[in-house]
């Protein structure tokens, strides 16, 4: 149930991003509300690992032991093609953990601080102003329909209309927020589909995250808590004709930049995948022609997928009083898991700035300042190069490699 009051700030969306604003948010003094159209935390995501930098933010709020406690420490980065390991790179601490397992985390500490994450809760409608925005949010319930076939469908089983002085945006790809304000999302690359694959392994990963460079070719082996690994291998050659259809489509009537779904498991039936890219003979082969010096048995597979990975980044963070972090901002590639990370830092940072402008009087210039920094740290991201003296592995694959490291 929704709280009587009217929170200071409303986050739409309970993923990580979300989630630690929320955090950040009650931890300044603001009231906060956190919204999400799914019914749990994540099951399954891509995101799974977590910089130096996100682990010292999480050590702020005391979650890092917890997050350490359950999670894969991975101390190296191996580069490596066909052949085998070529260098290896030591990385300040970087831990694999899966999402649900951090969103659980988080929203554990929300719940700790008298916050509750309302699932099954949509944002139907906001209007900014220039002192609050209205939103009316939808609390989602199922009703059973039909006679000869039974079935249940999403209703709406209450509505609330609220006036909030602030809107975070932290519902992904597709976000409501960012196409309320009209934030145009451009792509600032091509479009890269993986097939996804965890098992369990008896292989010897070595504390290392390796990435395995292909011509054209992009492969990561992660090392997973509990005897598992997953392997995400770049299909250069797949395209998706229903997908690129629409994209094309979108583009021809000016709305190139609507990004494409990314199904995540937050909902009861998320569906199966019964690609024959995603068979396991063609796991079998992928590894046979990529990574033959791969030796772990391959055990039972425990989620398979195949992912469009889109690069995209907002034009601006927000305005008024409507601000977004996370993938509602950017959309990066899936070897770094830069989008994430940086995600968490852009939480806590927009939070702040809130809280000095709900709680300390600050001016809302310290909210643009947010949207030029962030900004800023993209763009600087997305520039940045090998130098020309490093190992010719490095120089050879310099493109590729610059794209997998932590941010």
């Amino acid at each position: 149930m929704f709280k009587d009051r009217n929170p200071e700030v409303l986050v739409v969306g309970a993923g990580p991003v979300g989630m630690l604003a929320g955090l950040a948010l009650n931890k300044r003094g603001a009231g906060v509300e956190i919204v999400d159209t799914g019914v749990w935390p994540c099951q399954h995501s891509y995101a799974l690992a977590l910089h130096a930098a996100s682990l010292d933010l999480l050590e702020k709020y005391g979650l890092a032991p917890a997050v350490r406690a359950g999670a894969y420490a991975v101390k190296g980065l191996a580069l490596c093609d066909k052949g085998g390991e070529k260098l290896a790179i030591t990385v300040r601490d970087i831990m694999v953990t899966r999402q649900d397992a951090l969103e659980s985390l988080l929203e554990g500490a929300l719940k700790s601080a008298g916050v509750s994450v309302h699932w099954r809760h949509e944002v139907f409608s906001l209007e900014p102003g220039e002192t609050a925005v209205r939103a009316t949010v939808n609390r989602l319930g199922k009703e059973s329909r039909g006679y000869a076939v039974a079935h249940t469908e999403w209703v709406v089983e209450e509505q609330r209309k609220l006036e909030v002085p602030f809107v975070v945006g932290a519902d992904g790809y597709n976000s409501q927020v960012r196409r309320t304000l009209g934030i145009k999302f451009p792509e600032t690359a091509p479009a890269d589909y993986y097939a996804v694959f965890e098992f369990e392994t008896d292989a010897n990963l070595q504390n290392s995250i390796r990435l395995v460079f292909g011509h054209d070719t992009t492969d990561v082996l992660w090392p997973l808590p509990g005897g598992s690994a997953r392997w995400s291998f770049q299909l250069p050659g797949y395209a998706d004709p229903q997908v690129e259809e629409m994209k094309k489509r979108l583009a021809d009537a000016g709305l190139g930049y609507i990004p494409t779904e990314r199904t995540k498991d937050r909902t009861e039936g998320s569906p199966g995948d019964l690609l024959p890219e995603l068979d396991e003979s063609h796991l079998a082969k992928l590894l046979d022609e990529r990574a033959p010096w791969f030796a772990g048995k391959v055990g039972k597979v425990a989620w398979k997928t195949l992912v469009r990975f889109e690069k995209r980044q907002a034009e601006s963070y927000g305005s008024g009083r409507m601000w977004l972090a996370g993938d509602a901002a950017h959309l990066a590639g899936p070897a770094a898991i830069q989008s994430m990370n940086l995600g968490l830092q852009e939480a806590d940072d927009l939070a702040a700035s809130l809280a000095a402008v709900l709680k300390e009087g600050a001016s809302t210039a310290v909210l643009e300042e947010y949207n030029t920094r962030w900004t800023a740290k993209w763009k600087k991201l997305s520039q940045l190069k090998i130098t020309p003296g490093a190992h010719a592995f490095v120089q050879r694959h310099a493109a590729q490699i610059a794209a997998c490291l932590p941010a």
